[in-house]
């Protein structure tokens, strides 16, 4: 099975910090990550990576919150504008405190180049930031790029987090217990999307029924890694496939040859196995050679067993796949 050469959307972590500690974020982001953003020359670099796929794909500038460091937020997009890469903005408008802050800002990277912008929106990110921070990053976001330039994810969730407090966080809890079990499972985990890596399965795990190890023994990830149209590059040179935060397949700085690697079917030991045997081998892996245990209650889904046996392999000895390593610290 060859590796996908045509990735569609390439997310670049400019900053694993953010304002919030979501309990479905897929990369532990939060901040407690330390102070580091990409640096200027590492942008530039990472958009000359982005460019060697013969369709280059489009990028979207992410975190963490990329608009905590707003002066590289600005050089990102006009490199980008600059190397004729389709580009747009992920945020969770934690950062729009006031209208004149939000319209500056978004104003300043419409004419630095800016195409695009997508905010992120849902219960989750409402039990650490206060709706009305949202919806004002909405408002006048649509005001600058119009309408068709401004996406929300998920846009059924702007009404739902309306209603309670907007100047104030709204705990997770009161969601659920407006909802019920029954709809705060449909609406929370299906009707966002959830999948139980990073901290989500610990989390927010209790939202579904689990089940043990075992149940994944068919489940590989041959297809989330090497024919994800969605992956990352983060600020450390780490490539990400897919959505599997916490786990590197390669260095980006070394993309062709990491390209030619897989394409001839070389893949680093750990993601071999999840290539080949999934989340399941990986189990085994860590039970018979580095005293795993899985969880009593069970999992969420493959993912969330992925994280667990990944958390544990992470303290028990040294992956390069493993990285970055704060990622693990709070597992």
């Amino acid at each position: 099975m060859a590796f996908s050469l045509c990735p569609q959307d390439i997310g670049i972590i400019l900053t694993y910090r953010c304002h919030g500690r979501c309990q479905h974020c897929l990369y532990n982001c939060g901040p407690h990550w330390p102070q580091e953003t990409m640096s200027p020359a590492t942008v530039r670099d990472v958009l000359k990576a982005v460019a060697i796929w013969p369709h280059c794909p489009q990028v979207h500038f992410t975190g963490g919150e990329p608009f905590l460091d707003f002066p590289l937020l600005l050089h990102a997009v006009e490199l980008a504008a600059e190397f004729g890469i389709p580009r747009y903005v992920e945020t969770s408008g934690s950062w729009c405190t006031g209208d004149e802050l939000a319209l500056s800002q978004f104003t300043e990277l419409r004419e630095a180049g800016l195409q695009a912008v997508l905010i992120s929106c849902s219960p989750f990110h409402a039990e650490r930031i206060p709706p009305v921070r949202t919806l004002r990053a909405v408002r006048t976001a649509i005001q600058v790029f119009g309408r068709e330039r401004v996406m929300v994810y998920l846009p059924a969730f702007l009404g739902v987090i309306q209603r309670f407090e907007q100047e104030r966080p709204t705990p997770l809890s009161v969601y659920e217990e407006e909802l019920g079990p029954v709809e705060a499972q449909r609406v929370l985990w299906w009707g966002y999307g959830l999948i139980g890596g990073g901290r989500a399965g610990y989390c927010l795990g209790r939202l579904v029924a689990r089940r043990p190890a075992e149940a994944f023994v068919h489940d590989t990830c041959a297809n989330e890694i090497l024919h994800a149209v969605h992956s990352h590059m983060d600020l450390y040179g780490h490539f990400i496939s897919g959505f599997c935060g916490g786990l590197t397949v390669g260095e980006w700085r070394a993309l062709p040859q990491l390209l030619a690697d897989f394409q001839a079917g070389r893949y680093p030991d750990l993601v071999r196995v999840l290539i080949d045997e999934g989340p399941y081998g990986l189990y085994q892996l860590a039970w018979n050679e580095y005293a795993f245990r899985p969880r009593p209650e069970g999992y969420a889904d493959k993912c969330h067993l992925c994280v667990d046996v990944r958390c544990h392999l992470a303290a028990a000895g040294e992956f390069l796949e493993l990285r970055p390593l704060e990622f693990y610290k709070r597992c």
